[in-house]
């Protein structure tokens, strides 16, 4: 009779058994490759969420950069231009500059692509006496932001204009006054009033600041200069600064003098660096996140491979004593049987090749079975769904392989002594035991 048929006979008729070490294969070798593909689920899944957190924190980002922006853009601008011969004692004494400049200088600044610089405000401003009135005030004459041209995502489709600017250009024949004139000579939006001969309409009345810009008027910058003999001059550059980096505080100086070498800088740094702290704090709260998140997943990582490292070991060693024990019964159970084939010719080498072909179909069926549980349940166990494409990425041939060498070498080993011992049994010994 052939080897294999007899191995397929021992297994029909020693249904029960054969369940039994199949089940035990599949434990062991569903250990062995649950703890793997746990391990590679975890870790999968450690790379998807740290992916997903960094994105949540550059949207984060972002969002408070955008936050930060608006605080410090409706905090003004930080940054004022002067020509490099405006005394800085006449402007405090003055509250105005009173030496000019081209106005051409904001567009060149709006071109030079300084990356710090943000919001440029050309203005011609002058203290006058409105004479219709005849009260003092300062007037201020704007043509509204210049964009600056590599700043495309602040600025309209056309590029043209910002979105949201600091300040809005204001619309031909009306013009803006500050609250303390609106209260001292009872304006309101929407009044008709007489400024140096020309009609206006106020357009809006600025809120109270506390400061000068609570006695300017607003007007168009081609307007000023009329009146002011002024033509395609600006007297100041205002601007607003943002630094990613404290110790850059003052690059910008040089930055804008490359561009106009006969102007001077003036930065209000106390705005600069509020601006730059809160950014700077901002990221380090978003870093200090994700280092978290790191340090937890590579802990919870280091305590599942130790347990697998402890817990592998003693599943495959106690399941293949089971296996040793399950083939060693059964051998007992079938000395007579063994002592027929022996006495009928049947070689030792067939004999142990019966009990050893058998441990190695177990071995094989019980790799299979324990390969598909243990890598279902490691997925689950890792978080990745059965259906999604990350349980794909987890079916490994190359485990596959693996698990079947390990549950034939455990097999192997542990049915090797009670296959020796059914094979060099003596025959007569055991039919007269019989």
């Amino acid at each position: 009779m052939k080897p294999w048929l007899l191995i397929k006979n021992e297994i029909r008729y020693r249904k029960a058994g054969f369940g039994m070490g199949l089940a035990c294969v599949a434990i062991a070798i569903g250990s062995f490759t649950g703890a793997v593909t746990l391990l590679r689920a975890y870790e999968a899944r450690t790379e998807e969420i740290l992916a997903q957190r960094e994105r949540e924190t550059r949207e984060e980002m972002d969002r408070l950069e955008n936050d930060y922006r608006r605080i410090m853009r409706d905090l003004g601008h930080n940054v004022m231009i002067l020509h490099e011969d405006q005394s800085r004692a006449a402007l405090r004494a003055k509250g105005h500059p009173d030496t000019t400049m081209p106005e051409a200088y904001a567009y060149r600044l709006g071109q030079g692509r300084i990356e710090t610089l943000n919001h440029l405000l050309p203005v011609l401003q002058q203290r006058i006496t409105w004479p219709e009135r005849e009260l003092d005030v300062i007037l201020m004459g704007t043509p509204g932001q210049v964009p600056v041209v590599h700043l495309a995502r602040f600025l309209t489709e056309d590029g043209e204009a910002y979105r949201n600017p600091l300040v809005h250009p204001i619309p031909e024949g009306k013009i803006e006054i500050g609250h303390a004139i609106a209260r001292e000579l009872g304006l309101r939006p929407g009044d008709s009033v007489t400024l140096m001969g020309d009609p206006f309409e106020v357009h809006r009345v600025h809120p109270p600041q506390g400061s000068e810009e609570d006695i300017m008027v607003w007007c168009n910058l081609d307007v000023a200069q009329r009146w002011l003999g002024r033509e395609d001059q600006i007297n100041v550059i205002f601007a607003l600064e943002c630094v990613c980096d404290i110790d850059g505080l003052g690059a910008i100086t040089e930055e804008v003098s490359a561009l106009l070498p006969d102007v001077q800088v003036l930065e209000f740094s106390s705005r600069v660096i509020a601006r730059g702290e809160a950014r700077q704090r901002a990221e380090q709260e978003a870093r200090r996140a994700v280092a978290a998140e790191i340090d937890h997943r590579e802990q919870m990582g280091g305590e599942l491979r130790t347990f697998a490292t402890l817990l592998v070991p003693v599943v495959l060693g106690a399941s293949g004593l089971w296996i040793f024990f399950l083939i060693l019964g059964n051998v007992r159970e079938r000395e007579a049987e063994i002592g027929v084939l022996r006495a009928i010719g049947v070689k030792e080498s067939v004999i142990a090749g019966i009990f050893l072909g058998k441990s190695m179909v177990m071995g094989l069926a019980g790799a299979a079975v324990g390969y598909a549980i243990g890598v279902a349940a490691g997925a689950l166990g890792g978080g990745v769904a059965l259906t999604g494409s990350g349980f794909r990425g987890l079916l490994d041939p190359v485990l596959l392989l693996v698990a079947m060498f390990m549950a034939l070498l455990l097999c192997a080993v542990a049915g090797w002594i009670p296959a020796m011992l059914a094979a060099q049994r003596d025959p007569a010994d055991i039919l007269r035991g019989d």
